[in-house]
């Protein structure tokens, strides 16, 4: 939407209630108007034109022209310019006069987190908080997932943004997928969380479970979080495949997608499910981030481990490609073998036993075209380009191949160049020197 100068007026030339910022302060949290819109609307209550909001935020006028209308919207105001300043104001008026509202009462939002991990030691990912905060708060996005290799820190990174806009929410439940649960099982727990004891019509069946949900996420603000979605689908398949019996998911998760709401849901996965890929866009209400590996915030990691050999660091990294996971697995190795000597350890080898068997893990899920394709990749020298795979794997069909690619991509498993596909080098180097490897 875009914001012209036309929209408002550059002075707010309206009188002035008396309309404390604790009043404000306290209505803006049950009206969920963000702290940015706050401060442009605690102004324009004082009579500040909207050059003057502008330089006081730093910020430029037709921000403060789109926070306004944000906040008309919130309350249900209509008409233009100073007439929607006025209705605001005589609304805000009559609440805080015939309802007041204590400053010293702040409403707690209700929160499960269920069995989310402990986030108290947390690396870097500052970018990646902003831009999932932007869209959930902001940009109201209903279907969130956040995506990546195993390892990544997609969980954490979760945790720790959950924590952070917890309190722009009615209502927040973490829920763990690891134990693959059934559709009926979920929503019946996020029901009874949700409903808090209050009695609930007869549910029946998947349906009325659904559209109970999905009007409680219309009349309340809330923010889900499903962790670990790839444990609903299935191994041996290409990406996104559900398991027998789960497929009933999609409808679900297709439903949170289309459906207006207040609330959104935020996943995690391992591999991009049908319904992201079909719908994300940029101005959609669905949309997924993969997770790259830690930039500066592998630095710190590295140094809270203790290690040495320090001008070899980004070496050890970009041979992790920055994964968390598996760079506290080779620092294990490298505290109890090199005696913290990451120099040492570079100059034996690249990866330990146990980062091995943890990609074995990932590795089996492949499909046997995938493992096909991993393998020759693994064998080359350079990166290879479509007909060359072609051409390594004449017995598998071309769309086959295309197929499989997008697969190992929604996985995160295979990077591409201009030159073309490559594997990780600690991938690269587990398939070529374990027998287990595809």
């Amino acid at each position: 939407m875009m914001y012209s100068s036309k929209t408002e007026p550059e002075y707010f030339s309206v009188p002035v209630p008396v309309i404390s910022h604790n009043f404000l302060k306290t209505i803006a949290q049950e009206y969920h108007v963000s702290k940015a819109e706050l401060e442009v609307l605690s102004l324009a209550m004082q009579g500040e034109s909207t050059a003057a909001i502008a330089s006081k935020l730093s910020i430029s006028a037709d921000a403060v022209r789109k926070r306004l209308s944000e906040v008309y919207q919130k309350f249900h105001i209509s008409g233009r310019g100073p007439v929607k300043l006025n209705k605001l104001q005589q609304l805000l008026l009559k609440k805080c006069q015939e309802e007041p509202i204590a400053p010293e009462i702040v409403r707690q939002p209700k929160i499960d987190w269920g069995n989310a991990p402990d986030v108290s030691v947390f690396y870097g990912r500052t970018e990646e908080i902003a831009i999932l905060s932007h869209w959930i708060l902001e940009q109201k996005c209903r279907l969130v997932a956040v995506l990546g290799i195993g390892g990544m820190g997609k969980t954490v990174l979760t945790v720790k943004l959950a924590q952070q806009i917890q309190e722009q929410f009615d209502h927040l439940v973490w829920r763990s997928l690891y134990q693959s649960p059934t559709l009926p099982q979920l929503l019946s727990n996020l029901i009874t969380t949700l409903s808090q004891g209050r009695e609930l019509p007869n549910l029946n069946t998947i349906d009325e479970q659904m559209s109970w949900l999905i009007d409680h996420l219309r009349s309340s603000r809330c923010l889900i979080v499903l962790d670990g979605v790839e444990s609903i689908l299935r191994s041996g398949q290409l990406a996104g495949v559900y398991q027998p019996g789960y497929e009933i998911y999609d409808q679900f998760f297709r439903r949170i997608a289309e459906e207006p709401s207040r609330s959104s849901l935020l996943l995690t996965s391992r591999e991009k499910i049908g319904v992201i890929s079909l719908l994300e866009a940029d101005n959609s209400p669905v949309r997924s981030w993969q997770l790259a590996g830690l930039g500066a915030g592998a630095y710190q990691l590295l140094k809270e481990k203790r290690l040495s050999g320090q001008s070899d660091w980004e070496s050890l990294i970009q041979g992790y490609r920055g994964n968390p996971f598996m760079l506290k697995l080779a620092a294990i190795t490298i505290q109890e073998v090199f005696d913290g000597d990451v120099t040492d350890f570079i100059n034996t080898t690249l990866f330990t036993h146990d980062v091995s068997d943890f990609v074995q893990q990932l590795l089996q899920r492949l499909s046997e075209v995938e493992a096909k394709i991993l393998s020759q990749i693994a064998q080359g020298q350079s990166p290879l380009l479509l007909p060359q795979l072609r051409e390594h794997l004449s017995d598998v069909s071309y769309q086959d191949i295309l197929s499989a690619i997008a697969s190992l991509r929604k996985r995160a498993l295979v990077e591409k160049s201009e030159r073309g596909f490559m594997l990780p080098p600690v991938l690269s180097e587990v398939i070529k020197n374990y027998p287990k490897s595809p």
